[in-house]
């Protein structure tokens, strides 16, 4: 692919990314896939994320001076497509300036460093709000931001590892959740904000502050546990529950792998109990109801295994004809594979640069039939657009 026109029902907007790593430009990247124009601002080193591999053989580090080539992996690149990158020194007041300029003409200033960082800088809200009544101001911290809610760990760094921990997903899956949810999340929850926030300054005319919680996101994720405590006093038992509301709804050995099978209904059961040519189990007190397969779970499991085992997944997905909610487990080679992926149009290409193969990137989930949207910049090089976009903006260049 090459570089195409921005397209999408928010190319409208102009979203000034000061985020790094993984949750804020994931929410930032929502954003640019939907089509606004997303400028990522980033400090003379560059957004740390670069640095983590893998690489494409044509790698240049963000250290070394030279264009040719990229200067980032896949993670980076994963969440960074659709950006420009433009590098200012926040420490340097004529940079400040450029940024402040910046600013000046954005609906929305996205970022998720530590509470105070910008602040501290003199570029946090009530600075840029003073500019620019109308900004949106939008962050993803750890703990959240005291304009919202002082917490009491307002001032500690957070990672996907820590907010999923505080936030009880550790202990309900008994175990770390992958990819980082608590990064993924709380930045689709920025995103949204961001929407709605420039939504009402449309109609009031005036911008405001708001912040996402890594762990307040973590809590809101599990709206179900909360209130399962909530009604009756009592934590759910730690560890996958497998058999507490629906049973079969679980992962089953194959031939090659595992299946997905969630009985949601006493149709979906009577259909699976069909396919696996087992009638007798659709009157059995030990199975006929979901309160008797709960009870049972055990011995449920030991019918629906014995038919799984002999089957490979592309079998179980033939008998059960898409008759009932199961899915086979798949890997990456599989999803590149699944014609799903290519009749939803899930992968698009873009050409990163140097002497460097295509890369495929996952497309934007949301298909819209009237602003289609659509990878349509490569994951942008450090620096790589200070000329072209401060030309845009009008601005002048800083001091060197």
């Amino acid at each position: 692919m090459t570089e195409t026109a921005r397209r999408g029902p928010l190319e409208d907007l102009t979203v000034i990314d000061c985020t790094r790593a993984l949750a804020g430009p994931f929410g930032a990247s929502l954003l640019a896939d939907l089509g606004a124009r997303v400028v990522k601002v980033e400090a003379p080193m560059g957004d740390g994320y670069r640095n983590i591999p893998p690489f494409l053989p044509d790698h240049a580090s963000p250290y070394e001076e030279r264009q040719a080539g990229t200067d980032f992996g896949a993670p980076f690149a994963a969440v960074n497509r659709n950006k420009r990158s433009v590098c200012l020194d926040l420490k340097e007041p004529s940079h400040k300036d450029v940024f402040l300029q910046l600013c000046d003409q954005a609906d929305a200033v996205v970022e998720n460093m530590r509470a105070g960082v910008m602040d501290k800088l003199g570029l946090g809200y009530e600075v840029i709000a003073a500019r620019n009544p109308k900004i949106i101001y939008a962050c993803v911290r750890g703990f959240g931001d005291p304009r919202t809610g002082a917490s009491p760990y307002a001032h500690w760094p957070s990672l996907d590892a820590a907010a999923q921990s505080f936030g009880g997903l550790v202990y309900a899956n008994n175990g770390l959740v992958t990819p980082a949810i608590a990064d993924i999340f709380p930045g689709t929850l920025m995103a949204l904000g961001v929407v709605s926030a420039i939504h009402s300054a449309q109609r009031s005319g005036k911008g405001q502050f708001l912040d996402v919680s890594m762990y307040d996101a973590m809590m809101a994720f599990q709206k179900s546990a909360v209130a399962q405590y909530g009604f009756t006093g009592k934590p759910n038992p730690s560890g996958l529950q497998r058999a507490m509301t629906l049973y079969p709804f679980d992962l089953f050995p194959t031939k090659d792998g595992r299946v997905a099978i969630a009985v949601g209904n006493p149709r979906h059961w009577d259909l699976l109990c069909a396919a696996m040519e087992r009638a007798d189990l659709m009157t059995d007190e030990r199975s006929a109801s979901n309160a008797a397969r709960l009870q049972n779970v055990d011995w449920v499991e030991e019918q629906i295994c014995a038919w799984t085992t002999q089957l490979t997944r592309a079998q179980i997905m033939e008998k059960l004809d898409g008759q009932i909610p199961m899915g086979p487990v798949q890997d990456m080679s599989d999803i590149y594979q699944d014609p799903h992926v290519a009749a939803r149009g899930m992968l698009e290409t873009c050409h990163p640069g140097g002497d460097n193969p295509e890369i495929s990137l996952a497309a934007n989930p949301i298909k819209f039939t009237d602003t289609p949207t659509g990878l349509y910049q490569a994951p942008p090089t450090l620096g790589a657009h200070n000329e072209e976009v401060l030309a845009e903006f009008g601005i002048s260049p800083p001091d060197a």
